[in-house]
């Protein structure tokens, strides 16, 4: 592929894909992918600044490869940084590597005001990743590979092959750093790149770009399966919401898309968990009444309530924090409340369930979340209730009822449960000179 055919097929996956080159960070290590990439923003136009990480690991070979990157980028003319990592032998290296790297390059494009972060990953890489992921057992999302564009980071050499870059290289005569350890069987990726896709070129020649083509299919029918599931999800504060009535109308493939969804929709930088933790949230409905949760990496509950809904949501514990209800508007906990005085009471108003109408005089007013050993004298019941008892009555879901705020008296007593009981001590009649209206939603 000659050289300008090389950028021109970079270009064309830019603009499928939507990427900006325009003044991109790009990643350049010194290996041939990422040179290669650097020369190919400059060839369209593009006015790159250049992060190179030391990640410390080859002593003066990492060295070495940093001075390459800076005597490439000057006579280029090109901004750059060096950064450096200490990173400690051990399991994972090269996912603690990578992601240290992205968070550098993060923080160095926010310090640049770039918009774009640029790596050099090929067709080859999408292969090595779509093999490595089939042979763990993944699913769709397995399958699809490396994604072109993912947030701010792309990858506009996605749709060449390693080959072709070598070619590019060779043909504007631009030399490069080779990594030694990318050539040892130490690696499980160094074994797949070295081992299995050579045999799998022997066998069917094209393999690679074969299976980086099969991943952006798979990614295509992903987008539409994630789109399907989006129509079924509610968010609800901080809850991400899924009806089991419209959730058992779906397919069952469809359901778990959903759930994994709800999830990144929660955390969207983290994986999805997987299947094994998908089927346990779904079989928390088989129970049927009543609450049970389940706890899921990044600090997630998905919890099923009553038989109608599964909810996920942070699992931080419900703080003691407590909030003055001033006049206007203000938001606790997921809720915004709105409380103005109003001049006259108003009993078909006062009946919604997220409305409360108290006596101004009983304030000032404050706003917590429930806790155990409240209580609350209900409107015309006679005798007190545990609040925490006065939800469950309500069949308010478990793990909801600590996470529900209440409106306190001047005296710390309980005036009004949201969307629930109102004291008896703040009841309003047509007869109350200053009445204060309060009306509550959940923040969608």
């Amino acid at each position: 592929m000659k050289a300008e055919d090389f950028a021109g097929a970079a270009r064309l996956t830019a603009e499928r894909y939507g990427m900006d080159l325009s003044r991109p960070l790009a990643l350049v290590s010194g290996g041939p992918d990422s040179v290669a990439l650097l020369r190919v923003l400059l060839e369209l136009g593009g006015e790159p600044a250049v992060l190179h990480v030391d990640h410390g690991l080859r002593g003066d070979e990492s060295r070495e490869d940093a001075e390459f990157v800076r005597a490439l980028c000057e006579r280029l003319g090109v901004s750059y940084e060096v950064r450096r990592l200490q990173l400690a032998e051990g399991p994972n290296l090269q996912e603690r590597a990578r992601d240290e790297r992205y968070r550098l390059a993060e923080e160095v494009a926010d310090g640049l005001g770039l918009r774009t972060i640029a790596a050099g990953h090929t067709a080859d890489d999408v292969a090595e990743t779509v093999l490595m992921n089939l042979a763990r057992g993944a699913g769709l999302r397995g399958l699809s590979g490396i994604p072109p564009v993912r947030g701010r980071l792309v990858r506009p050499l996605i749709e060449r092959t390693r080959p072709e870059v070598l070619e590019y290289l060779e043909g504007i005569g631009q030399p490069y750093r080779t990594d030694p350890t990318n050539l040892t069987g130490k690696y499980a990726r160094n074994r797949v790149r070295l081992e299995v896709l050579p045999i799998l070129e022997e066998l069917h020649p094209g393999a690679a770009r074969n299976l980086a083509r099969g991943a952006a299919l798979a990614r295509e029918d992903l987008e539409a399966l994630e789109g399907l599931a989006d129509e079924v999800l509610q968010r609800r504060g901080g809850e991400v919401v899924l009806p089991l009535e419209e959730l058992s109308a779906l397919p069952p493939a469809l359901r778990r898309y959903t759930v994994r969804r709800a999830f990144s929709t929660l955390l969207p930088d983290a994986p999805p968990p997987g299947s094994a933790l998908v089927e346990a949230v779904l079989d928390l409905t088989s129970a049927g009444e009543g609450t049970r949760t389940l706890d899921l990496p990044g600090g997630v509950v998905a919890s099923a309530r009553a038989g109608e809904e599964i909810s996920l949501y942070p699992a931080e514990e419900p703080t003691g924090e407590e909030m003055e209800l001033e006049v206007g508007e203000t938001v606790f906990g997921g809720w915004r409340i709105l409380a103005r005085e109003v001049s006259r009471y108003d009993a078909r108003d006062a009946s919604r369930a997220e409305v409360a109408y108290l006596g101004h005089s009983k304030g000032p007013y404050r706003v917590r979340l429930a806790r155990e050993g409240d209580i609350i004298r209900p409107l015309g019941l006679g005798g007190t209730k545990k609040v925490l008892r006065a939800m469950m009555d309500r069949k308010v879901p478990r793990d909801l009822r600590r996470r529900t705020p209440i409106v306190v008296g001047e005296g710390g007593e309980v005036a009004w449960i949201f969307l629930g009981e109102l004291g008896e001590g703040f009841k309003v009649d047509e007869a109350t000179e200053r009445v204060l209206r309060v009306e509550v939603a959940r923040i969608s």
